[in-house]
């Protein structure tokens, strides 16, 4: 049993030494040399006595920033990730938060850090990389650590404009991990084509999951995204069989019908997270891998990565709306309605909350927020018991699966009706021709405006829609985009098309 990630580390080092564990479009490094190359930056970090304290990693995905986040948990502390492409502004907020006492970095990104103004102590990665190590001063360090400390943070967007900084501990890494790899037969023969940025919470089974079973990472550059083909060429020339993707990925696959083509891999394993999957996309995945296992994570970033999961068992229409399943191992669920009452029968909604190891501890430096986000279990009033408000609407099926509904603010009123974005999405989702979509709502004019891409039009778009949600839930406005907009994290950017279509201030 696994107290640290870097338990994971060690075992496996020692089991398969010379075995490949990550690979970018630069190098590959093997476990063994993964680990040593890891006890020299923890050996860097310790030597400028520091414990227990931020450390931030300003970097591009690579094997050295996983080298980076492996050094800073040997040395005892904990590493933020954040992305060299962000907006000085944003850089300036997270470091007015974290305070960090470290930033390891690389030349490649030394003048965007001096534009910022910070005081932290700076190294860089390549001065380090054949440093001299010792693993007695490593050790000595981790027999003060326990699993509850904090093993990163990871920042988020704030609904009042600050970055939120998520709290996660070793254990509930590790829990998540033995968790996956038990429930979807990870091992030493899996070969996983990492597409989330390393900041993002999705790829934490395509960092840890590796050092917990021999696996393999390929860490392919965001930027071959744009071009699916060249994607594709990576998962052959890898021999990838597991992926772990947002639904955006996956949809784009479907949209330009990029398998039909191209080479077969050799997939087995498709597991999605972070946004609502089209069922429509996911058939188009199922005609031509139908032998391969589906499920559909959920999880917000305050529950590590998954809490709740759904294995597909049977088929789904395109116009069906895929189940969030049941949750996890070590995890429980709680729906709660809005009279406060517990909710235990199918079609009755209600707030998710979540109870488990998984839970973050709350959001670095902003006990306010954590107040608000981590309560007390409200049906316990005997002994302390933190659940986290999702803000997410649920429901159970006749299955008595979780099935989500929609964000609690994304919950309007129309005349007097109460109408689910996500119900209307959903729709427009299952539509032939549309291959994106997205509903945000003018409150001043009690407009619901539906933003989407694909080749139908407005007017033939709305008559499939008529067909398939109640007269007040039909969009007030269509908006056909050639693109669709997207975030960071390669979800659709809803806040910048509210911005554009409702406060009439578009992106630059």
């Amino acid at each position: 049993m696994c107290r640290l990630v870097t338990d994971y580390l060690d075992k496996t080092a020692a089991r398969f030494p010379d075995k490949t564990a990550f690979i970018d479009s630069d190098r590959s490094i093997s476990f063994s040399e993964l680990r040593s190359e890891a006890i020299i930056i923890a050996n860097a970090i310790i030597a400028r006595g520091i414990f227990k304290r931020p450390v931030l990693l300003f970097m591009e995905k690579s094997v050295s920033l996983v080298s980076a986040f492996l050094g800073v948990a040997y040395s005892g502390n904990f590493y933020s990730p954040i992305d060299v492409t962000m907006p000085d502004d944003r850089i300036m907020k997270i470091f007015e938060i974290l305070d960090p006492a470290l930033v390891i970095t690389d030349k490649k990104h030394s003048d965007i850090l001096r534009s910022i103004d910070n005081d932290a102590d700076t190294i860089f990665i390549e001065d380090i990389r054949h440093a001299v190590s010792s693993e007695d001063t490593v050790t000595t360090n981790l027999s003060k650590v326990i699993d509850t400390d904090i093993l990163y943070v990871l920042f988020t967007s704030g609904s009042t404009g600050m970055p939120k900084g998520v709290i996660i501990d070793h254990r509930a890494v590790v829990d998540f991990i033995d968790w996956i790899s038990d429930c979807y037969d990870l091992s030493d023969r899996t070969v996983f084509a990492n597409q989330a940025q390393l900041y993002f919470d999705l790829s934490i089974q395509d960092v840890y999951a590796p050092l917990k079973t021999g696996a393999t990472t390929v860490l392919i550059p965001n930027r071959l995204y744009a071009s699916p083909l060249r994607v594709w060429r990576e998962i052959i020339k890898h021999r990838v069989n597991t992926i772990v993707w947002i639904p955006s990925m996956l949809s784009l696959f479907a949209n330009l019908d990029i398998l039909r083509n191209v080479e077969k891999a050799p997939l087995r394993t498709v597991l999605f997270c972070g946004e609502v999957m089209p069922t429509k996309h996911l058939n188009y995945w199922i005609d031509y891998y139908p032998d391969v296992t589906y499920a559909n994570l959920y999880g917000p970033t305050e529950c590590t990565e998954a809490c709740t999961y759904y294995t597909l068992d049977r088929h789904f229409d395109d116009d069906d709306v895929l189940p969030i399943g049941k949750p996890c191992r070590n995890t429980d669920s709680i729906i709660i309605s809005e009279d406060g009452d517990l909710i235990s029968t199918p079609h009755s909604e209600g707030e998710l909350c979540i109870r488990g190891t998984c839970l973050s501890s709350g959001y670095y430096g902003d006990p306010d927020s954590t107040r608000r986000s981590f309560v007390q279990n409200p049906f316990n009033k005997n002994y302390p018991e933190i659940i986290y408000r999702t803000g997410d609407i649920v429901c159970y099926n006749d299955h008595m699966e979780l099935i989500y509904i929609g964000r609690k603010d994304f919950q309007i009123k129309k005349h007097g009706y109460r109408v689910e974005l996500g119900e209307i999405e959903a729709a427009a989702s299952s539509v032939d021709g549309v291959t994106n979509c997205c509903c945000i709502f003018d409150p001043a004019g009690e407009k619901i405006i539906l933003v989407y891409t694909g080749d139908i039009s407005e007017d033939d778009l709305n008559a499939a829609i008529c067909t398939k949600v109640q007269e007040y839930m039909i969009p007030s406005e269509y908006i056909h985009r050639q693109q669709m907009l997207y975030n960071d994290n390669g979800k659709i950017d809803r806040i910048s098309l509210t911005r554009e279509y409702v406060n009439n201030t578009p992106e630059k």
